[in-house]
């Protein structure tokens, strides 16, 4: 069997209402534009994968796979959306599920976990419920410096089910003196469930010191493997790993007996491969991440439907799905860009923070996560901490469109704080280069 020919379709799916107005403006295209490829063969076999992204455009994949023999990529430590499609072709080719080619299987269903972005408390909280009713019994989250993490584990735990937990992902930019006593207050809290990139990989004690004292368990993204072997973690993230690096991380798992997740951003069929690579790795017990939820559409003929916070493992040949191209061409529909926004930052006490935000700039995409990046510490305001008095949304000015057009000429070259002085506000300008 040879690759005779490649399709590389850039498609960028609607969200799902409650949260649209938010992801666009959070993430910008990145996270929503997806890559879909497909693989064609002399033996008139087609086997499909994607990426998050623009991916590869269609003469890099073809001077990269026509000629090749997908058999040759078995186990490969690169291009995890063209490992999605060389599995699903071997195992078309030989009428098997694609877990066959990885190793024995050991579960028929694998626990999954809903994500999204840091939001204000109430939007927070909506997140759980959509969650919940969705099947899902975990939701993991990046935790920003711009909201008060606090205040937004009190509105997930009134809106959760009691069996309903949340991943909390910090940034792996802070240390155990700082991070300890913020874990104490979430540890409070019954929705809470487990604590991603506390400190930073460098603080091998702040590690230690972590695991010995929190009361939930404490995993690792962005650090080495080495990590379960000296015993810092309990658990062990292998984060939009290639099948090859991500079943060696599964051994290491294994003999070091630490659980291990795998988070990969897609739709169904990064979701269907991510099931068969699952059913195999016998560490493979923490929540899965994918991004399936997210889409009102995508473009498979078959959904994976979350029961009970876990999805099954597809049975038929390959991966056990098929592109449908209606969707697919659907789903390639361009949408249109949200309206210009502001992100407004409002500290208790003041100030009030407004500054133009663009995650499609390459580089920027993840700036909402800290104050550096948004506004390189030019403005006044309390130092960086995931427990400040502080709320941030995006804001369009729909309850003031006199004040948006003013304050958006003026944040045309640096972010603008609002004060309260004696009954009285005032703006600023930021002067700093």
């Amino acid at each position: 069997m040879r690759i005779t020919d490649v399709e590389s379709h850039s498609i960028r799916p609607t969200y799902q209402d409650f949260n649209n107005h938010t992801l666009q403006r959070y993430h910008g295209p990145l996270i929503q534009r997806r890559t879909i490829y497909v693989l064609h063969t002399d033996t008139g076999l087609q086997g499909i994968g994607e990426s998050v992204g623009h991916g590869h455009d269609e003469d890099t994949l073809r001077d990269k796979c026509v000629g090749s023999d997908p058999f040759d990529e078995v186990n490969a430590h690169t291009d995890l959306g063209l490992n999605m499609a060389t599995y699903d072709l071997m195992g078309k080719h030989l009428g098997l599920p694609a877990w066959k080619l990885m190793g024995p299987k050991v579960r028929s269903w694998i626990p999954v976990s809903a994500w999204t972005v840091s939001q204000e408390p109430a939007a927070m909280a909506e997140e759980v419920r959509q969650a919940a009713a969705r099947g899902y019994r975990w939701m993991k989250y990046h935790v920003d410096e711009v909201q008060n993490v606090v205040d937004q584990a009190e509105a997930m735990q009134a809106a959760a089910p009691p069996w309903f937990k949340i991943h909390y992902d910090f940034n792996a930019n802070s240390d155990y003196y700082t991070m300890r006593p913020i874990l104490a207050r979430l540890e409070a809290f019954s929705v809470s469930g487990r604590f991603e990139d506390v400190v930073r990989a460098s603080d091998e004690d702040g590690w230690r010191m972590l695991r010995e004292q929190c009361r939930l368990p404490v995993i690792i993204h962005h650090g080495p493997p080495e990590f379960m072997i000296k015993g810092l973690v309990d658990g062990y993230m292998a984060g939009h790993a290639p099948i090859g690096s991500g079943l060696k991380l599964a051994g290491v798992a294994e003999l070091t007996d630490t659980p291990i997740m795998y988070q990969q951003a897609g739709g169904t069929i990064n979701q269907a491969f991510l099931a068969h690579e699952v059913a195999v790795v016998r560490m493979a017990t923490i929540d899965h991440v994918n991004l399936c939820h997210l889409w009102k559409e995508d473009v498979t003929t078959q959904t994976m439907p979350v029961i009970g916070g876990s999805v099954q493992v597809p049975v038929g040949p390959g991966l056990g799905i098929e592109l449908d191209r209606d969707r697919l061409e659907r789903c390639q529909v361009p949408i249109t860009d949200p309206p210009p926004s502001l992100v407004r930052i409002r500290h208790a006490g003041g100030p009030t923070i407004y500054l133009r935000y663009d995650p499609g700039l390459p580089g920027h995409q993840d700036d909402m996560r800290y104050y550096e990046r948004l506004h390189q510490f030019g403005v006044p305001g309390p130092p960086p901490s995931y427990v400040n008095e502080v709320i941030t949304d995006f804001w369009e000015g729909d309850d003031d469109p006199a004040a948006f057009d003013r304050l958006w000429k003026q944040t045309e070259s640096g972010p603008i704080w609002e004060v309260d002085e004696a009954g009285g506000e005032s703006a600023c300008q930021n002067t700093v280069s």
